[in-house]
């Protein structure tokens, strides 16, 4: 089984279990590193981002005049304590896996790539991004991660109301997507319970629209604006399970780059360092396993290699890839 295989495999069972776990009453807590929606209510585990942005929401409410309780510091104390447990869960869980949480596991993600293979199915070609385009973007899945910490820190502080604490969650693609996959459409309408529940909805579905053009010109559109990416790109330094780079058994032939879903140009660039993390890599793998080049890439989790690109594997790869096509 090739690597590309395997990780299709892992994918799909991820999506089936993320997905449909829920009904068999399997729980995988509420801090995993991927797009996995609460608003799904057969989920088996939540995107982190959720939790994430509710602590931050209530974590001064106690000491508002309106919630204030006898002793409201207890409260705060509380709630920075489920802040940090929450989060050291996350921490734990990226540290193990890495990107591969993106590019293995992100039932998103896995939708993005099924509407890569029906563009495919069209015979339609790619769009492609120029590295200066890729650069101009690049920061804006940082903007959406201080978005949806700062947002949820004012309802915290009492300047704005309880409605805008999941900032990032009411306008995720996400939320009105993933919870087709059950029969519920109710996000697919607009909430006119509030005002800000409906500007939520019309910004939902106005995102939500621009993002499926996208992914379907673009593998893994998405994955450039996603805040989840952001967040796991801080832990960059401590990832266990990681892409390195021999750059003396490096040939230049440039499959890395070809195959990259992402258009990531420092593993095919970088000529001295070992570490080729590109903060827009998601850890699928696939340019080690199309490298040309005797132990030019590996793929390692911590200490130990367990692939390393070969030349007689990329032959075998794409001899099988060109004999598919035709």
């Amino acid at each position: 089984m090739t690597v590309t295989k395997l990780r299709l495999t892992v994918q799909h069972l991820g999506f089936l279990i993320f997905t449909y776990g829920g009904y068999l009453r399997i729980s995988l807590g509420a801090y995993l590193p991927c797009l996995s929606c609460p608003f799904v209510y057969s989920c088996t585990g939540y995107c982190y981002l959720m939790i994430f942005q509710r602590s931050l929401g209530l974590l001064l409410l106690p000491l508002s005049a309106a919630l204030g309780g006898p002793r409201p510091g207890d409260q705060v104390l509380e709630n920075a304590l489920n802040l940090f447990s929450g989060l050291a869960a996350f921490v734990v869980l990226v540290i193990v896996l890495g990107k591969s949480w993106c590019g293995w596991l992100c039932p998103f993600g896995l939708l993005q790539d099924w509407i890569s293979r029906l563009r495919q199915a069209f015979g339609l070609r790619e769009s492609e991004m120029l590295l200066k385009h890729k650069l101009k973007l690049s920061w804006i899945k940082y903007a959406v991660l201080i978005y949806l910490v700062i947002v949820p820190l004012t309802v915290s502080l009492g300047w704005l109301s309880t409605e805008f604490i999941l900032a990032f969650c009411n306008i995720c693609p996400a939320k009105a997507i993933m919870p087709l996959f059950v029969g519920d459409t109710q996000y697919l309408a607009v909430d006119v319970s509030s005002t800000a529940a409906a500007v939520f909805s019309i910004l939902l579905l106005a995102i939500t629209a621009g993002m499926l053009v996208g992914m379907f010109f673009k593998e893994r559109f998405f994955c450039l604006f996603c805040p989840m990416m952001a967040l796991i790109n801080l832990l960059k330094p401590f990832y266990l399970l990681k892409v390195v780079k021999e750059p003396t058994a490096c040939h230049g032939c440039g499959n890395c780059r070809r195959t990259c879903s992402m258009d990531n140009e420092t593993i095919y660039r970088e000529r001295i360092k070992r570490n080729v993390y590109d903060a827009d890599c998601m850890g699928c793998f696939k340019c080690a396993e199309a490298c040309a080049a005797d132990q030019s890439l590996a793929v390692k989790f911590g200490p130990f290699k367990i692939f390393s690109s070969s030349r007689h594997y990329a032959a075998r790869l794409f001899a099988k890839v060109s004999h598919e096509a035709n």
